[in-house]
């Protein structure tokens, strides 16, 4: 599934019924689909779908007479002008379904009947054509559906919360959905940072339109990532799975370089090896006995760094990967160790990702494109690319950035936020499954922990960086909900990159 405006998923609707598939056909995909996301998350209960005079209005019908059909207890509260044949209705009613008309001038108390007794309603008011603020009698149904619905009641909106603008993510009065089913391909503006509040989770579903356009971005699911990383051979060793050295951590990071190596070592590194002084390395191994250590001097690369830079650059070549930058600071001498290290990496072409202060410090060398090289990822926030540069319009969308900047300095740009966007050659990709939960100090370090891992077992950058941001999604959200009110740290990740990894080797 592709990142799209609402103009490219016209055309692709069109030429998805130019291909042999009738509207009604795709109707009944995307209903079915909707009802499928309904029985596969929430316990067989009451549905009401809100149906409203468009596509999207037939599809809610679609999928509440889908639930019917799986044992739900379903009704239709509909709207005037609504898109559903009398024919329909009848249809519906003897299958055992209810249905409710919109009262004239009493939006309120209409939507409260139908909100009774509901354990999820169907969102079908409005589609992806809407603009600007819904008009009445929708705009008091919108109003009185977020005024009334009950705590424990969740909201499943047909491919965009109604009242939500599709193209650029804004919305005066919208749905403010727990679920929102994506049809056919992502609409730019669900991924807007203004419409995260409506959309809730977002989950694509393919129903069978044609791809396309084939410069849009991609996004990141497990369909995208599965069968990345190769089976794990009977016959492996530690060897087989790559050994990556770790450049991070100083006397005031302490955690970043464990986080990273925790991370590596559950993403299946056959080796991870932390460079660190002596302070450093006593408490990492107290921690992660799995690891393996390269002695740089007492006082580190801040104190040392032509002595420090000596040693990781002749070690190099006994690793396949490269990770460096969590928690190094930038004091003293820092800088020019990480050049130092990044220079002799170019020269022997290993893979690397460079992450926090390995970029703060690339920025204080404006000469650094010149001499990076390629097979790197890097992994800024919005804050650190600003850093990196400081002549570039930041006010553009992630994946366009990502994209544009990936291309002039040769690299893997991965740009880090709710929805993260990554850029590589002529190719981009965005990852649509905000997390807040992970919005804390350290897990940046674990997702580069991932990349460095995957990266050693043999993964090229962009691949990595794809595979990573998806693992480090997928395990948040596993253990996310047990952090409703925040309160999850960067170590809680650990214990379920595993089961998350196991996506990318598992068929699609």
């Amino acid at each position: 599934m592709r990142l799209v405006s609402v103009a490219e998923m016209r055309d692709l609707e069109q030429r998805t019924f130019a291909s042999g598939i009738s509207e009604a056909e795709l109707q009944a995909r995307a209903g079915r689909a909707v009802a499928r996301v309904v029985t596969g998350r929430y316990s067989r209960g009451a549905a009401v779908a809100l149906v409203g005079t468009g596509n999207n209005g037939r599809d809610a019908w679609i999928a509440a007479r889908t639930l019917v059909d799986e044992g739900w207890s379903a009704g239709l509260y509909l709207t005037p002008r609504h898109a559903i044949s009398e024919a329909e209705l009848r249809e519906f009613v003897a299958a055992g379904g209810r249905v409710i008309w919109h009262p004239e001038d009493q939006a309120d108390l209409g939507v409260a009947s139908a909100l009774q007794g509901a354990t999820v309603v169907v969102d079908g008011l409005l589609g992806i054509g809407a603009r600007g603020a819904p008009r009445s009698p929708l705009a008091e149904i919108i109003a009185a559906l977020n005024d009334r619905r009950d705590a424990s009641q969740r909201v499943v909106s047909v491919d965009v919360p109604s009242g939500l603008d599709a193209d650029v993510g804004s919305a005066s009065l919208a749905v403010r959905a727990d679920v929102t089913v994506v049809l056919g391909g992502m609409k730019r503006g669900l991924v807007a940072p203004s419409a995260l509040d409506y959309v809730g989770e977002l989950v694509p579903a393919d129903i069978g339109v044609v791809d396309g356009p084939t410069t849009a971005p991609e996004l990141i699911t497990r369909e995208a990532v599965s069968g990345l990383l190769p089976p794990r051979p009977r016959d492996a060793h530690k060897g087989s799975f790559g050994r990556l050295l770790v450049v991070a951590g100083s006397a005031n990071y302490i955690g970043a370089s464990y986080l990273t190596c925790a991370a590596a070592v559950r993403t299946g590194a056959g080796i991870t090896c932390l460079a660190a002084m002596p302070t450093l390395r006593d408490v990492v191994a107290s921690r992660l006995p799995e690891a393996t250590f390269l002695p740089l001097p007492e006082g580190g690369a801040a104190e040392h760094p032509e002595e420090s830079a000596a040693r990781v650059a002749a070690a190099l070549d006994r690793f396949d990967a490269l990770a460096i930058g969590p928690g190094l600071s930038t004091d003293g001498g820092v800088g020019e160790f990480v050049e130092a290290v990044l220079r002799v990496r170019a020269n022997i072409g290993m893979p690397a990702v460079v992450d926090a202060d390995g970029l703060n410090l690339l920025a204080q060398r404006p000469d650094w494109p010149s001499w990076i090289g390629p097979e790197i990822v890097m992994t800024p926030h919005v804050g650190e690319l600003r850093r990196l540069a400081p002549d570039v319009d930041q006010g553009g969308e992630p994946w366009e950035l990502a994209g544009s900047l990936a291309h002039r300095w040769g690299v893997t740009l991965l740009l880090k936020g709710p929805c993260t966007a990554i850029g590589s050659g002529a190719s981009a990709w965005v990852h649509a499954r905000p997390n807040p939960a992970l919005a804390t100090g350290g897990t940046g370090d674990v997702l580069t922990g991932i990349i460095g891992g995957l990266l050693a077992r043999g993964l090229g950058p962009p691949q990595a960086a794809r595979a990573g941001v998806w693992t480090h999604g997928a395990a948040g959200a596993e253990i996310a909900d047990q952090y409703p009110a925040g309160g999850l740290a960067a170590s809680d990740l650990l214990g379920a990159i595993p089961s998350a990894l196991a996506s990318l080797s598992m068929p699609a």
